[in-house]
This record gives structure tokens, sequence and C-alpha cells, in this order.
């Protein structure tokens, strides 16, 4: 699987335009070290996309409490992290704690546990997921609007969606849901590429192809069984800061990996993403592509836009390398 990561920068294009104040990373390079048989480039990659991100990192920092668990507290563990990413001069620091902590907390579930590979994109979430419980223990996570929960309030999608008949004119009720990764199949995205290769496709194109890749082939019954076959409708009721689009892939050696690659917009609009923004603020957002994590071969590795170089850095472990400009990145063979 393939996880593409998109955020949004205010105050123009990403490279030569990086201004002071920039919502993007500033973030030192180091590296995270995989010792043989622990299997953490998983958690690494997940890791080095977090703390890349500006946003993310200083919100954590300002964080005045939480609801520590000990030796299994994931919010300590990233913590922990983030402050010898900052202080220490060695060039790659171990993931111990925090893969101990997920361990631990898991284990019940039998998931992320040590010298074992996990997935990228749950470790992800469910970073994210703990923080919140962290940050605000008492909250659902589908309903939570504490302002002080930085999972929520930068990286939540809040959505409804809903069956509208076009025929006989009945619609379902609205089903509330959220988001913190919006998945997209990899051979539905290639699938609409390839249907529309007879149009000039744009750069702000990008979020119409996956929204049709999302609905393709989600049909539901007609709300009054007309007899009519209808895609579903998903509706964003909010502006979020962070967002994240998760890649399905069919399975771990699919031949579409270049097609994908092609197809991969720089930039992002949520009015493209979905059938409709109620936000306004959603509506005039322009994302761009600033942190990927990859998966081949049974590893997992990053890449991150390092706002000061105006570089993309490739992150393998405890391998770091600037690889220049967005279009080299599909010249390497992750």
């Amino acid at each position: 699987m393939a996880w593409v990561k998109f955020f949004r920068r205010p105050g123009g294009n990403l490279g030569r335009s990086y201004q002071p104040g920039s919502m993007l990373s500033l973030a030192p390079t180091k590296g995270l070290l995989n010792e043989p048989g622990q299997n953490s480039c998983f958690l690494n990659s997940a890791v080095q996309v977090l703390w890349q991100l500006d946003i993310f990192r200083r919100s954590l920092r300002q964080l005045p409490t939480h609801y520590c668990l000990g030796d299994s507290c994931i919010f300590c563990a990233l913590k922990g992290i983030f402050c010898q990413f900052q202080h220490s001069r060695e060039r790659a620091l171990p993931s111990d704690n925090l893969r101990n902590a997920l361990a631990e907390t898991f284990k019940d579930e039998q998931r992320f546990q040590l010298g074992f590979m996990d997935d990228a994109a749950e470790c992800f979430e469910n970073i994210l997921e703990r923080i919140h419980l962290h940050i605000v223990p008492n909250a659902e996570t589908d309903s939570c609007t504490s302002k002080s929960c930085i999972t929520h309030q930068k990286f939540a999608m809040t959505l409804y969606e809903q069956s509208v008949c076009r025929s006989c004119g009945a619609s379902s009720d609205p089903l509330p849901f959220t988001e913190l990764v919006h998945y997209v199949s990899t051979t539905a995205l290639c699938q609409q590429v390839y249907d529309r290769r007879e149009e000039k496709l744009h750069t702000d194109t990008f979020g119409e192809l996956l929204q049709a890749a999302s609905t393709s082939g989600d049909l539901r019954n007609c709300p009054s069984n007309c007899g009519q076959r209808i895609k579903i409708r998903r509706v964003l009721m909010n502006s979020p800061e962070i967002v994240t689009i998760g890649f399905v892939w069919d399975s771990e050696h699919s031949d579409l990996t270049e097609e994908v690659i092609r197809s991969l917009g720089p930039h992002l609009n949520l009015s493209g993403l979905f059938y409709r923004v109620t936000d306004e603020h959603a509506k005039k957002s322009d994302l761009h592509l600033v942190g990927m994590i990859c998966y081949s071969s049974k590893h997992y590795c990053a890449f991150a836009f390092h706002t000061k170089s105006s570089k993309w850095v490739f992150f393998d472990d405890a391998t770091v390398k600037e690889v220049g400009s967005l279009n080299k990145l599909s010249e390497m063979d992750t």
C-alpha cells in the first residue's frame, strides 16, 4: 500500500516561495534506526511525515498536559522522539520507546507487536487516534470537538454521505462520520485516468479523479426502492488543515505503480475531492503535496518536502537523502 499525504500551505506555492511563518516544516532531517529483526520501517516512515509537518509538531509541543499511561504512553514516546530530533547530535535515532508503547497499547489485539512488520497506514491512524485519547480521553473519536485535540482540529474530515435518486427524487437520511484518512483504490484511479485518456487532464482535476475513483462501483438501491441503483454522495462539512489520502493496492506486486505515479497531482482542491463542500474556507483551499509514505518489496520509506531547503527529502530508516524536485521522485526505485 502507498500513502500519500497532502498538507495545506497558506501563503502560496511550494519551493522558492518560502515565507517566514510557513506552516510547513523547518525541521532538521535525521534518520530513525531499524536494527535487524526490528521491522520498524512502517513506524519510522509515519513518524518522519509527522515530524516534518511543522503545524503538527508545534501543536504537539504546545499542549500543556495529557492523560499519561507511563511506559505505554504513545503521546510521551512521540514527544520524546521529537525532542531528540530537535536536540540530538546523532544522525540516526532509535524509535524503540514508541515501538514499545505501541506494542503494549495494542497487545490485546496482537497489532504492532515487537519484531513484526505492520501496516504504516494503520500505524499513522492509530498514533493520531491515541493522541486524541491522551488529550480528551472521554470524547468519542467520531464526535470530538475539543479545541485542544490536534488530531481532530488538524487532520479530521467531517463528512456525511447520502443517497439521492435522480429518477424519483427520494433521498436517504444523511449519515455523518469522520475520516482521518480518505482511501482510494489504485485500480479505480487508474481506470478513471484511462477512461479520460482523450481529455487533457490538469493538475486541478486530480481531486475529481480521486472522487470518481472512490465512488466507482459504490452503488446503492434507491431509498424508495424504485429500482434505480445510485452513487453515494459524500459531503465535506469542515476545512481540515491536513488531508491524508490512502491509496489501496490490490496486491503487494501491483503492475500499476508507474500509472499511479503518473496520475498523481501535486495540487488538490477539496471541492473536487468530494461531491460538495459546505465550508467556505474549504471551498477556496488549495492543498499541496508535501509528504508521502511508500511501500515496496515488504519495506516502507517516506518522502517529505523540506521547506527550508525547498527540496524533497527521502527517508529510509537511518538513511536520509535529498532528492531535489518532485519530478525526481518517480525516478527512484521505491
